[in-house]
């Protein structure tokens, strides 16, 4: 071929259809007989519950069917923990609610009917006896002593409790010229997709086989969940992921709705589906991010930093599910950053409150951790009177030391970066955002009476999680290709770089490359979409598979040709016999000749066809650093966002135009958190936030335009050379908002030590 497509800025394929409308939702999937449920969801945010009646709700009109968890599960099985921690304790959510509910909005029993008009009415003749218990819906209360437990197995309402350590932190802080000591507080906040979840379930009457539609990442692992906690063979249960309009980590968990309407389908016989509302949404959706950091810095007088330590308690909500331990997980494990820390030492406390649970969102625990650090180097640069770019400069990896164990892990594993050079990415985005030419005017405005400030941040980022993922490979008797994987997107625009990298393997035409995701039936094993790993996993598993589907058709071209495999080149989606231009088969013809019956050598399986896993425990580590420059309304505390500078590195690009991309997405994200999102709960565990006119999200006239520079510094861990990046936007910006709020109030004493930074708790800072 001419041009490579590796790197290449290449439009995304997927959105033709969803521009035209052509796209298909959970909820645009019509079945003839579907049933629509509702769910009854607790008002109260810790009560007992004595009695539920369902009588008057069965017997009224449209109503199919009725069930609470007693009805459903004699046995109930308890939602797993799929990444646990080895010091969790026993905390675990049902289906339904079983003899507690623990926090508003959790499912307490289902109505079917024949639409959902119907059985939202029916929702209404419910009768359900309650008696409410104190709620907790403050971390540290939930910690104190006589505070209402909220499980058996938790009665100091503590889920897990450990600590990462290193080194000799003792000595090290004996040793310091100075010790800065801070506390920072995240508050609770979450992903918001454009589509809410959906779950369509129908048995085929026959076969008695379950498929379930479902607004999901990980289209496999729920079919294993389902498949076990409702009794049924798994190769009896099919997952098909339709178009899925967003889900940033927080559609990867094995929610209540997940069984429960499944089981509805499986009681009436027909096919069932629920649609989540916004209000549902902002109630029963993970949540994530409310983490409280008390951190301790020991420094020489040079800002040579020695030590660090600390304590981070994470409000887990409720209840820990399938993956509820991975954000203070890795909040402890990634604490201390890119930064030469030898000495450090982190006690994460999770605490039980009466509030929705806690899982990942995009970033899982690094937002959070990297927040906490980037402020604490710039409160340490003001009391050392440095440059906060200064003391970051000193303190940072070098490349040579690189790769880097930093003697910490996380429940994903070690954290360890495997390549890059983090001080040249900080001068890079310095000099891209004028650092010091700000810094000579910034004096002059604020003579003026303007309120400008510049924060840096500087992040790394797990991503490629294992341990594996899959890819299939097929070229048909047309000279077109397809590819199947288990990965599961969500609008990142997987199926054009997975095209890209199969299309350069065999050297043809991106057209003539179908991407296909997301049906359990189409591929045995998979992952699923989450931690940043399409490119990395999918994207290895496509390229090997590729390459197996080319070194067929090479072998079966000799064979074909008469000619040594080592004289047959593959040029252009072509096989021919080097040096004799007029005897070349295409791909087309190939696929033809490997078909049952075809011409192939002995011992070739048929079909030009290969599937590969690529299985891998290594994680690479993408990084970048965020300059961000503000201006804050003295009179409102308005934060306006004047100038944001990125410079990335996630190893090589696959396609340059859909990371960047990625990468403002999650600014927007991030933007969101620094400044306006926050789900409020008042003191009986009564959410505040229940609609999109108290939640505030950032619009198009909040994002900046955003200016970015790629590095590229190949990960040894891959064949590809890739790492991941769609979190990163959303781990920095956060961080980076916040420094140049505060950098913007510094003069006036005002310390930024949470967020969001809405204009009233701007102008708070400023009275205070």
């Amino acid at each position: 071929m001419g041009v490579k497509l590796m790197g290449a800025r290449v439009k995304r394929l997927e959105d033709p259809r969803l521009l035209r409308g052509q796209a298909s939702y959970v909820d645009d999937i019509r079945l003839p007989g579907t049933l629509h449920a509702a769910i009854l969801r607790s008002p109260h945010a810790h009560a007992r519950i004595r009695r539920i009646d369902l009588s008057a709700a069965r017997a009224a009109p449209g109503v199919v069917d009725a069930f609470s968890l007693a009805d459903a599960w004699p046995e109930p099985p308890a939602i797993p923990v799929l990444i646990p921690h080895p010091l969790l304790r026993a905390c675990p959510q049902y289906p339904l609610a079983r003899d507690r509910v623990r926090y508003v909005g959790e499912p307490v029993a289902v109505v079917v009917a024949e639409n959902r008009y119907l059985a939202e009415d029916a929702l209404e003749l419910v009768e359900v006896e309650y008696e409410p218990l104190p709620a907790v819906v403050d971390a540290e209360a939930a910690l104190a002593p006589g505070a209402q437990p909220l499980h058996d197995d938790a009665p100091d309402n503590v889920a897990a409790r450990w600590t990462h350590e290193k080194g000799d932190v003792a000595s090290a802080f004996q040793s310091a010229d100075r010790v800065v000591r801070e506390q920072f507080r995240m508050q609770r906040y979450t992903g918001v997709p454009l589509e809410t979840r959906g779950v369509l379930a129908a048995r085929d009457p026959v076969s008695g086989d379950l498929t379930i539609w479902a607004s999901t990442q990980w289209p496999h692992t729920a079919r294993a969940l389902a498949a076990a906690l409702l009794g049924l063979e798994e190769q009896r249960v099919r997952v098909i992921l339709p178009e899925v309009g967003g889900g940033f980590g927080v559609k990867v968990d094995l929610y209540p709705e997940d069984l429960v309407i499944p089981l509805a389908a499986i009681r009436t016989g027909r096919p069932v589906k629920w649609i989540e509302d916004r209000r549902e949404h902002l109630q029963g959706i993970v949540h994530a991010r409310e983490m409280t950091f008390d951190l301790e810095l020991a420094l020489r007088a040079d800002g040579t930093i020695l030590g660090l330590r600390g304590r981070i308690l994470s409000d887990q909500g409720a209840y820990v599910r399938t993956l509820g331990v991975i954000n203070p997980s890795l909040a402890g494990a990634t604490l201390p950053g890119p930064y030469r820390i030898d000495h450090y030492t982190a006690e994460v406390v999770c605490a039980l409150t009466n509030k929705s649970p806690v899982s990942p969102y995009r970033g899982a625990g690094q937002p959070e951790s990297t927040f906490a650090r980037e402020r604490l180097l710039d409160v340490a640069a003001r009391e050392l009177g440095m440059d906060p770019a200064e003391l970051r400069l000193k303190n940072l990896l070098p490349p040579e030391a690189l790769p880097y164990n930093t003697g910490v892990a996380s429940v994903e594993g070690p954290v360890v970066f495997d390549s890059g050079d983090f001080p040249s990415a900080l001068r890079t985005a310095l000099d891209r955002a004028g650092y010091a030419a700000f810094r000579q005017s910034q004096p002059a405005a604020r003579a003026s009476g303007r309120l400008p400030g510049i924060g840096i941040c500087v992040f790394t980022q797990i991503t490629g999680l294992g341990p594996f993922e899959s890819a299939h490979v097929r070229a048909d008797g047309a000279g077109n290709v397809t590819v199947i994987s288990g990965a599961a997107p969500q609008g990142q625009g997987s199926a054009t770089t997975l095209a890209q990298l199969v299309a350069d393997e065999l050297e043809v035409p991106l057209e003539r490359v179908k991407v296909v995701f997301g049906d359990t039936t189409q591929i045995p094993f998979g992952v699923g979409t989450f931690a940043s790993r399409n490119a990395v996993m999918a994207g290895t598993a496509s390229a090997v598979a590729a390459q197996r589907v080319r070194d067929k058709a090479v072998q079966l071209a000799a064979h074909l040709l008469e000619a040594s495999p080592g004289d047959v080149e593959w040029a252009d989606g072509t096989a021919q016999v080097r040096g004799v231009p007029d005897k070349r088969l295409t791909l087309g013809q190939l696929a033809q000749a490997a078909g049952p019956g075809g011409n192939r050598p002995t011992g070739m399986e048929p079909g030009l066809e290969a599937r590969y896993y690529f299985e891998t425990h290594d994680s690479p580590y993408s990084y970048g650093v965020h300059v961000v420059e503000v201006e804050v309304d003295p009179e409102t505390g308005a934060v306006a966002v004047q100038r944001y500078v990125v410079v990335n590195d996630a190893g090589k690009l696959i396609n340059p135009m859909i990371v960047e991309g990625q990468i403002v997405g999650g600014i927007a994200q991030g933007l969101g958190g620094a400044l306006l999102e926050e789900l409020v709960y008042d003191a009986e565990g009564q959410l505040l936030t229940t609609s999109l006119l108290d939640y505030l999200l950032p619009t198009s006239q909040d994002v900046p335009s955003v200016d970015i520079t790629h590095l590229e510094t190949p990960t040894p861990l891959n064949p590809l050379g890739v790492k991941g990046l769609g979190e990163g936007g959303a781990v920095a910006a956060h961080a980076a908002v916040a420094n140049a709020v505060a950098d913007a109030l510094a003069h006036t004493g005002a310390r930024v030590r949470q967020t969001p930074l809405r204009p009233a708790a701007v102008r708070q800072l400023l009275a205070s």
